[in-house]
């Protein structure tokens, strides 16, 4: 496992079989996961899931240089054993392991009795101003809902800003963290790219499987990712 960090260094740096475990764990962060389901929902996916990708990756890019850059400096992040490394691991685990506990609690809840108003039937036809509407409520939300990076992204970021490389490596590194973790919505962009016909049918039947399970896949993800961090954070101490 190649560190990210020399050798020479005893603060325990992260692997890049980390930054990788961190990047995968990110895409199944529940906030993007329910952004994904709702996109996928709409008549034209695609226009949509491409405004969130170009707004998240943005988003998310920008911040992620400002806080590598702004935490390479700090001096409490260096020296032969710094603190920070286990403490923030351990708060980071806690987080997200309490988070998954609450995400599964309210899975947990029993069903409304109260019957629900039956829908209105949905328009088959296709109308732009709706069209351009969605893709501008996806753009705004790509940005407003990446502003803060979630759990994995942060502790990712931290030990990128550890590192011994140059900054323009860590800057391409804070990139494809992040172009891994919108994976959930570059996919199907792909996907209906080169086989339209295929990728709706597929993508249907996922969506379908993602509306019932996103809750269950964010709680696994928190926990796991939760535990993992936490117990890093251990070894560090």
């Amino acid at each position: 496992m190649t560190p990210f960090t020399p050798a020479g260094r005893s603060n325990a740096p992260m692997t890049l079989v980390e930054f990788f475990l961190l990047a995968v764990l990110s895409i199944f962060w529940p906030l993007l996961i329910a952004m994904v389901v709702v996109a996928l929902r709409t008549p034209r996916p695609v226009p949509v899931l491409t405004a969130l990708l170009v707004s998240g990756l943005m988003t998310t890019t920008a911040i992620g240089w400002a806080i590598v850059f702004f935490l390479q400096d700090a001096s409490f992040l260096h020296g032969s054993r710094p603190p920070v490394n286990p403490a923030v691991n351990i708060t980071a685990g806690a987080l997200a392991v309490l988070a998954g506990l609450v995400l599964r609690g309210r899975q947990r809840r029993p069903p409304d009795p109260t019957p629900k108003p039956a829908k209105q039937k949905k328009e088959s036809r296709w109308q732009p101003d709706r069209m351009i509407e969605s893709v501008r409520l996806a753009f705004v939300a790509g940005i407003v809902l990446n502003i803060a990076p979630g759990v994995f992204p942060l502790v990712a970021l931290k030990n990128i800003a550890q590192a011994s490389y140059p900054n323009a490596t860590k800057a391409l590194l804070v990139f494809v963290f992040y172009v891994i973790m919108f994976a959930s919505v570059e996919v199907p962009i792909v996907g209906h790219l080169i086989a339209p016909e295929w990728t709706a049918r597929t993508v249907g039947r996922f969506n379908d499987w993602l509306d019932r399970n996103w809750r269950s896949l964010g709680v696994w993800t928190l926990l796991g990712g939760g535990v993992y961090l936490v117990g890093r954070g251990l070894l560090q101490l």
